[in-house]
């Protein structure tokens, strides 16, 4: 039982107070702090607020990316916590800890009987489709929310992420079932989260996604720290190799970039993720290959034809390639100065060769027409490297 039972009543601890308690309890246990972006989380989580707000609301998390603070800190601190408590058996066995109980299993290191606060998003602890049952809202953006449930109809209750939609308009119901066909087709690929389920229930619509527990490739890119060229060469291999299959589904991704890379922990292998912004290439687009919606999230991955709503193939390997110089160079593709033609000046910052440099520079030039068209040929440029050493 936790040092602090004793000190304080549970009817009238403040959040704070109880993060301190639960700190004291993991200290017992394990000898260690929570650190302040745990406790930022916690008491974020405790308050109702997303994943998204809480990097927003807290200092110390501003410098993280939503995925990063959910997938990763959020995802590892339940676990931690989970085991702390087991071992305090202050939980059962079967429990898990997450956000939607974690005042619960914070109070219950007091003692019992203390209620649990109400979740402030009224779908927390829903379950859907008797089945997915709703543990943490991750992210809100315009068009959807996404929450951490659970499936409860399959052994250890694994993790999923469900996508519910906001609008409910025939134009919501289109790109619904653009997106499903899509990431059904594309699923197929071991390194691209598998689509469990999609369904309508209470008039909204839900996607249901597999869970890749992994780190972004955000927190490996690491501002003046340079990679060497070997591993910067087996990264863009690692993501092209994902892309080649995307392509040849006529899938244009046009949302590549750290945040919507996974590098997965059971293989550290590189997982894409996040096919919101995907467009199928068919005989709809007008002549000019044209598409209605720019996508994408991150600017600095975005090349100047997908910018004013027509990319292509290519744009996605343009990505890849401002990636590839990002991890090379140690600097964000915002420090990076261009000349007068567009094309990206960076090789000064860089220790590469000279092959290397071009394979790169092919990748993000400015005018689409002389970059490599798809994954494939980016693929085999970068493999004959391998060859020509």
């Amino acid at each position: 039982m936790c040092s602090c039972t004793s000190k304080l009543s549970h009817e009238t601890m403040t959040v704070e107070e109880a993060i301190i308690c639960l700190d004291d309890l993991v200290y017992e246990q394990t000898q260690k702090r929570l650190k302040p972006l745990q406790k930022a989380i916690i008491q974020g989580v405790i308050e109702g607020l997303t994943y998204k707000e809480i990097k927003e609301n807290y200092p110390i998390a501003r410098n993280y990316t939503v995925g990063y603070l959910g997938r990763y800190v959020g995802y590892n601190l339940w676990k931690d916590i989970t085991k702390v408590l087991k071992q305090a058996e202050i939980i059962e066995p079967e429990e898990r800890v997450v956000g939607a109980n974690l005042w619960d299993c914070m109070m219950r290191t007091l003692q019992q009987g203390t209620q649990p606060r109400k979740p402030a998003d009224p779908i927390l602890e829903k379950l859907l489709r008797m089945r997915y049952r709703i543990r943490e809202h991750l992210v809100s953006t315009d068009y959807s929310d996404t929450y951490l449930a659970e499936d409860e109809n399959l052994p250890d209750r694994p993790l999923c992420l469900v996508k519910r939609l906001k609008s409910q308009s025939d134009r919501t119901s289109h790109l619904f079932d653009r997106e499903t066909r899509v990431l059904y087709r594309l699923g197929q690929h071991d390194r691209i989260p598998e689509l469990l389920a999609r369904f309508e229930e209470d008039g909204y619509f839900y996607l249901v996604y597999q869970f890749v527990e992994g780190q972004p490739l955000y927190q490996e890119l690491i501002e003046g720290q340079p990679w060497e060229e070997p591993q910067v060469i087996a990264l863009l291999k690692d993501i092209l190799e994902v892309l080649v299959f995307v392509h040849k589904q006529d899938v244009i991704h046009r949302d590549v970039h750290p945040q919507n890379l996974i590098r997965r922990a059971s293989d550290s292998k590189i997982v894409l993720i996040d096919f919101g912004a995907v467009k199928e290439i068919n005989a709809s687009q007008n002549s000019s290959g044209q598409t209605r919606s720019r996508g994408g999230t991150q600017q600095d991955y975005i090349p100047p034809e997908q910018a004013i709503g027509s990319p292509k193939f290519c744009s996605d390997i343009y990505a890849v390639g401002i990636i590839g110089i990002q991890a090379l160079t140690g600097m964000r593709p915002k420090q990076l100065r261009v000349d007068n033609l567009g094309n990206l000046i960076w090789q000064k910052n860089a220790t590469v060769t000279p092959e290397f440099a071009r394979v790169l520079d092919q990748m993000v030039l400015y005018a689409f027409p002389q970059r490599y068209p798809s994954a494939t040929e980016a693929m085999l440029a970068l493999q004959q490297l391998t060859v020509d050493s």
